[in-house]
């Protein structure tokens, strides 16, 4: 069976807690989140995918923009101001202490640490408007490799549009049952561990023609059922699952959703097909299926964007959270940086030595 755990951010990188033993004045690169004090929308708003900043974004964009000035051992990657945060990277080339605030001569302690430039930079942001606008703290990510970095920067440059998309845009395009969309929503989320796909829910990925979890790979690695998907905090099984049934995790968690007759919402990071495979139509024929995606019948093939978007759009339509495998340096996690704290998220955990 699986075991269930409440997020825990220092395993799963979700707040900023910092990684024990790393030098965080040393060399890396870091994926930094700042956000403002309850998510008060302060530094402008998005326009047709493009920030248009106010003049306190202005504001932050300008000392951002001024970190390396007063730490001189760090420069500026992709960044983005968006009305509510801010995303950034900062590459930290060599050791080094010491430091002033932005917009002042002033030093800023010791260490010429990640948390020493955002709190330089908070403070002087804070000095330009007169008033604190932050939330307490900040969300931080090591950036291990290139593919990360190239990942991340993806995300930050597309923040704005699929911020858009996201509060202006809803899904154009249905098939099934329309009213599920009513219902209590529970998402499913997992990293994707390797392997690829079309995104098309339905697909025999379970080993016994697509007839559900029992003696399928749902079975072999988590022992899913519906039961399995509450969070043991005393919620019954979930009233409906939504995911984009991406990754292998989610399609194994479709098989379970199909098998035990439980409701689905599927968010197409691609347009509708022409054709369902028949396990799925055979929930919609029973009113317990639904896809739905913003994206044209043309658009064949799911891409790294549009699986975020879908990612994001079902984070922020679900009530509760359910996490099944996440890279601390994927999109996953990236997305994840941005949720309201309000949504409880917990993590799936596996039994060793169970089947």
């Amino acid at each position: 069976m699986a075991d269930v755990q409440k997020y825990d951010p220092a395993i799963h990188h979700r707040r900023s807690i910092r990684l024990r033993g790393h030098d965080y004045s040393g060399r890396g690169i870091y994926f930094v989140t700042i956000l403002a004090k309850d998510r008060r929308r302060l530094f402008g708003t998005v326009v047709n995918g493009r920030m248009a900043l106010s003049a306190a974004g202005q504001t932050a964009a300008r000392c951002w923009q001024e970190i390396p000035a007063h730490f001189p051992n760090v420069s500026l990657d992709a960044w983005v101001v968006m009305p509510d945060h801010i995303h950034g990277i900062l590459v930290i080339r060599e050791d080094g202490h010491g430091g002033t605030l932005p917009g002042t001569d002033r030093p800023c302690g010791t260490a010429r640490t990640i948390g020493s430039m955002v709190r330089g930079f908070k403070i002087g942001v804070t000095k330009a408007l007169g008033e604190s606008p932050w939330h307490r703290n900040y969300h931080e990510m090591i950036i291990r490799d290139e593919r990360s970095l190239e990942s991340v920067r993806a995300y930050i440059h597309n923040n704005p549009a699929q911020w858009d998309v996201l509060r202006f845009g809803e899904p154009r395009f249905f098939a099934g049952k329309r009213a599920l969309l009513e219902l209590p929503m529970t998402a499913y989320l997992a990293s994707r561990a390797g392997g690829q796909g079309d995104g098309i829910a339905g697909q025999d990925v379970s080993g016994d023609g697509g007839k559900g979890g029992k003696g399928g790979r749902g079975e072999k690695s988590f022992a899913l059922t519906g039961d399995a998907l509450t969070t043991g905090d005393g919620e019954s099984r979930p009233q409906c699952v939504m995911s984009g049934f991406l990754s292998p995790m989610e399609r194994e968690v479709l098989d379970v959703c199909l098998a035990e007759e439980i409701p689905a919402v599927q968010v197409l990071a691609r347009g509708l097909p022409q054709w369902f495979p028949a396990p799925v139509r055979r929930a919609m024929d029973a009113g317990r299926f639904l896809a739905i995606t913003p994206f044209e019948a043309s658009v064949k093939r799911f891409s790294a964007e549009r699986a975020a978007w879908c990612n994001q759009y079902v984070l922020h339509l679900a009530q509760r959270i359910v996490i099944g495998q996440l890279t601390p340096d994927g999109m996953l996690a990236c997305l994840l940086a941005d949720l309201q704290d309000s949504k409880p998220v917990h993590v799936l955990l596996k039994k060793e030595g169970k089947s």
